[in-house]
């Protein structure tokens, strides 16, 4: 249940506490008061879209924050723990059951920032929401119009199955089908646009891959090309240097000349031996002398390049910066990437017919896998429709439409734009791909969509031997109002739901009939805490708590507040909603007779 509701600086509200009830708890007061902006508060407080609007001039925020108390098997737990939120028991149990106090708070700022948090824990409003679907169902006053609108019919329908999977798998069943469509869709589209390229892609291709560029040998060949130029210079030195150890300046190689020099040098040693160690001195230079002309041979030897490598490479070189210019790139890297996109394309274009022809086969049992999901949907569907159409009647009966009938008309589907439809255009693949598309899997979309295989819409016979129409065209703004809470009141038995709020579901209600609402309404209460905001003093009859919200001037502002009501306030208020502004003991004592009834009714539907 809902145990307390704080309101700070929203709208016409600057602050604000609400202690309900368990039960029944109804909201009245004047037109204009601040009724709405609870439900606004409520609503805020379970995720929905903030604007700056909501806070209240002269405020930098507005805050509403709700304390919650639940069981602690309740389903809305699971939620919570997967995002991690801390919780924390209460001490209280309700039916042995122990309880446990969620405390949820939004801010607003004035500058358009929403912040939230559960149990002190920041979440965001897709969380706050994911919570409030669990937990609670909030019946505002548009929701009349909605189900006139028979776009909305079938999630009506739905919340009737017994097995509210197969939507689930229904859905699953079908975004393989849309997935394995669209992919279709873009092979056919791209390769209509590669298909006008095609001979250049495949010229292209052959030529890269005779030439077959390479980042690595592409370095090795400029490498080598400069290294050929630099070795250019080096031969040349060292040749003139050979030819100077090898000839020196005549025709005798300094070698030679030096061992000449030697053996003048030894011959003359005989007669004068002091000449001897200039002997052995020119040896050993000519020695050195033969080891530098071996040393220089060795370097000219492995300096020399093979002029036809050196013009391979250079020619190599010059095949790279020709493909630089067709492919209009600016070094290898580029080169090899765009040839291996190049390649890609035309591997696609080669295979595109294969991987279509694989799309429809896929296709085919994707359709097949989801008309099976759908059919066991659509007798479920029909299951729910005598479920709902029973259980709604049995309701209705009791709000005084004994003779009304809700009927649900099965329309086939309407498959959304952009999946079957007219099919992609498969001229590019050739007239047997295209044919076998449109004679054997395009017939297949017809009828089916991405909730089902139907459409439906509920339908009313308002009086009997009349035909079931559309409800916007026979229902009158009293009787949708019935018939929403006949649906609510059908589908709450048995739900996870724990609080309901209704925000005047009696509009266009009055008399007998408001009575009749009343108690179905504290029926609704028996199993769930039910907030209700009404203007029918029949409904605020049956309240366990009345709740009166009032407006007025403070400081030359509006402010909005509210009262909980004790026994003889609320039948004061009650008198004041039978007879306007001025309460007479007439309506005094009509008042207490309708207490008095809701009572005594209450007592019945607890024997």
């Amino acid at each position: 249940m809902l145990n307390q509701l704080h309101i700070n600086g929203l709208a016409i509200i600057e602050s604000l506490k609400i202690d309900f009830s368990r039960g029944f708890n109804v909201i009245t007061g004047e037109t204009g008061a601040g009724k709405s902006i609870l439900i606004k508060a409520l609503n805020l407080l379970l995720g929905a879209k903030a604007s700056v609007d909501a806070v209240r001039h002269g405020r930098e925020a507005a805050s509403v924050s709700g304390q919650f108390l639940l069981p602690a098997n309740h389903k809305v737990t699971a939620c919570l723990e997967s995002y991690g939120i801390p919780l924390e028991l209460s001490g209280n149990q309700d039916a042995g059951n122990e309880l446990q106090t969620i405390i949820v708070r939004r801010v607003i700022s004035a500058k358009g920032r929403s912040q939230a948090w559960i149990n002190d824990t920041p979440v965001t409003s897709g969380t706050l929401r994911e919570f409030a679907d669990a937990l609670i169902d909030v019946f505002a006053q548009h929701e009349n119009h909605k189900l006139l609108d028979s776009d909305g019919h079938l999630a009506v329908l739905d919340q009737f199955l017994d097995d509210r999977t197969l939507t689930v798998k229904v859905e699953a069943a079908w975004r393989v089908v849309a997935e394995s469509t669209s992919a279709l869709k873009k092979l056919v589209s791209d390769l209509a646009l590669k298909q006008r390229d095609a001979d250049y892609l495949s010229f292209r291709c052959e030529e890269l891959r005779k030439f077959h560029p390479s980042v690595e040998e592409c370095e090795k060949t400029r490498n080598f090309c400069d290294q050929a130029r630099h070795n250019t210079y080096l031969v040349s030195s060292l040749r003139k240097a050979a030819a100077v150890i090898d000839e020196g300046s005549g025709e005798s190689s300094i070698e030679r000349s030096l061992r000449e020099a030697g053996r003048i040098l030894q011959q003359a040693a005989s007669k004068v031996p002091s000449l001897q160690t200039l002997a052995d001195q020119a040896f050993a230079v000519a020695e050195k002398a033969s080891e530098l002309s071996f040393a220089v041979g060795q370097e000219l030897s492995n300096a020399d390049t093979n002029e036809d490598d050196v013009d391979a490479a250079q020619a190599r070189l010059a095949g790279y910066q020709g493909l630089f210019r067709k492919m209009s790139v600016l070094d290898v890297e580029s080169l090899v990437g765009a040839w291996g996109r190049m390649e890609e394309e035309v591997r696609f274009i080669e295979s595109a017919a294969k991987d279509a022809a694989e799309l429809f086969t896929k296709i085919e049992r994707a359709i097949a896998t989801y008309k099976d999901e759908a059919g066991l949907l659509t007798a479920a569907r029909k299951l729910a429709a005598e479920k709902a159409s029973k259980a709604v009647g049995k309701e209705l009966s009791e709000l005084a439409m004994k003779d009304s009938r809700l009927e649900v008309e099965f329309i086939s589907a309407i498959s959304p734009h952009g999946v079957g439809g007219d099919g992609p255009d498969l001229a590019c693949l050739g007239e047997a791909m295209a044919k076998r598309w449109r004679e054997k899997i395009l017939p297949q979309f017809s009828g089916v969509s991405a909730t089902g295989a139907e459409r439906v819409q509920l339908l009313l016979s308002a009086n009997p031997g009349e035909p079931a129409l559309p409800l916007h065209k026979v229902a009158s703004g009293g009787e949708v109002s019935r018939i929403m809470l006949a649906l609510k009141k059908a589908l709450a038995m048995g739900a996870d739901t724990c609080i309901l709020v209704f925000d005047e579901i009696d509009t266009g209600i009055s008399g007998r009939v408001a009575d009749i609402v009343g108690r179905k309404l504290a029926e609704l209460a028996k199993g769930f805490q039910v907030i209700c905001i009404s203007h029918l003093p029949q409904v605020a009859a049956y309240a366990d708590s009345h709740f009166l919200v009032h407006k007025f001037g403070a400081s030359n502002r509006t402010e909005s507040t509210i009262t909980r009501l004790d026994a003889e306030a609320s039948r004061t208020e009650i008198a004041r909603l039978l007879s306007g502004d001025e309460v007479t003991e007439s309506s005094l004592a009509h008042a207490a007779t309708l207490l008095k009834k809701a009572r005594q009714e209450r007592q019945k539907g607890q024997q």
